[in-house]
């Protein structure tokens, strides 16, 4: 397993976590913990909501501002300058 596959760890354990959480929460049985498990349930699915959707056209002008930006920085490591204590 290389380093782009031990990134995926610490999200799987989240998940987990996450899920164990949701499951005790929605299992045990009281008044207050019904609430707490829509709550929980209700966090869940709000997350996964494509809720930071813009137009097409913006996008492409804030990707094309990104590569700009990193072709810059890539340029300015590549010539030396704006590097720490080079000055």
């Amino acid at each position: 397993m290389g380093v782009r596959g031990l990134r995926w760890i610490p999200v799987c354990a989240v998940a987990v976590l996450w899920c164990v959480a949701l499951a005790r929460a929605a299992l045990e049985i009281g008044g207050a913990a019904a609430g707490a498990a829509a709550v929980v349930a209700g966090g869940w699915g709000l997350s996964v909501l494509p809720v930071h959707c813009v137009p097409k056209s913006r996008a492409d002008e804030q990707a094309a501002r990104a590569r700009r930006a990193v072709r810059r920085m890539a340029a300015r490591v590549r010539g030396g300058r704006g590097e720490p204590g080079a000055g």
